[in-house]
């Protein structure tokens, strides 16, 4: 993953900029309807064996390497002034959990990625990230997932995707409240053991408070290693909440925001995935997440089944 100076993480189109709208498996869940957006339903579309197979032969370390964040096509886009608030924390670059990894894929003749994190469900092979980490005007192809990617190793292997399942307000209008995808992931060769039982799995918090300690582990365009900042999570609006760290620029959308963090094996549960309002946003200390609530839950059951 080269360097990159962009203070931002818009991994979208000027197209997609256009058209944007304003169980055991879950952490101690609870199904009160307060916060987040209605349910939605969720549109699942599969990958063939054959573009599976594609994706695998597609990914060398080498390709890997030179990916790059999906960046705007007009460039910088500006917000107004603004500072961070006294006393806002800093992302550390480190190696990395199992349970975190980078999502690569590609748009046309380029190559990307993005976030993502393992999550707790009953076949045990399910990935959480951004929905416009996977899905803007179209679905993105050769998608694959490394779980603990970290300076070019892949310590539990390439894992590619066999299932996409996003919301249809995502995929009709990129409503910024439902801004997360979960995938189904397939074994690389050798094994046939689902992703949850090598690298273990995050559980799914839904209608969390807003305000949480949390840990937020992503990959971003300055770095070969993810980075990792200890925070708060804070309530921006009823769909959408927020943190404060320095670090979190283009290829962090997607990265987990995690409760009750276990740094010896990256466990805990997450309550948010960046994204959502500004795609995630626009400054590199500044993040957002849609609200995870019934609309994240409904989908999560329907990518579940």
């Amino acid at each position: 993953m080269g360097r990159g100076r962009r203070h931002h993480r818009w991994a979208i189109t000027a197209l997609m900029l256009a058209s944007l709208a304003t169980g055991s498996a879950l952490g101690g869940m609870a199904l009160a309807s307060t916060g987040g957006p209605a349910p939605a339903i969720g549109v699942t579309t599969s990958v063939s064996t054959a573009a599976q197979q594609v994706a695998r032969a597609f990914w060398t370390p080498a390709r890997m390497a030179a990916a790059t964040p999906v960046v705007n096509l007009n460039g910088v886009i500006a917000g107004p002034a603004a500072t961070p608030p006294p006393g806002t924390p800093t992302a550390r670059p480190f190696n990395g959990v199992p349970t975190v990894g980078a999502v690569f894929f590609t748009t046309g003749s380029s190559a990307h990625y993005c976030t993502a994190s393992v999550i707790s469900s009953r076949p045990q092979d399910m990935v959480l990230t951004a929905a416009h980490c996977v899905y803007f005007g179209g679905y993105v192809k050769n998608i694959e997932f490394i779980p603990g990617y970290h300076s070019g190793h892949a310590p539990y292997g390439p894992w590619v995707v066999n299932k996409i399942t996003v919301a249809q307000g995502w995929k009709s209008s990129q409503n910024q409240n439902l801004d997360f995808a979960f995938l189904a992931v397939t074994p690389p060769p050798g094994t046939t053991r689902p992703i949850q039982q090598v690298t273990g799995a995050l559980q799914l918090g839904i209608n969390r408070p807003y305000m949480r300690p949390i840990e937020v582990i992503g990959y971003n365009s300055s770095d070969s290693r993810p980075v990792g900042c200890a925070t708060h999570s804070l309530k921006f609006e009823t769909s959408q909440i927020k943190f404060y760290c320095h670090g979190y620029r283009d290829g962090t959308s997607g990265s987990p925001w995690i409760v009750r963090y276990n740094s010896r094996n990256g466990s805990g549960v997450v309550i948010g995935t960046i994204g959502g309002y500004q795609l995630g946003g626009i400054y590199e200390w500044e993040s957002y997440s849609a609200y995870f609530g019934q609309a994240c839950y409904q989908l999560y059951l329907q990518a579940d089944r």
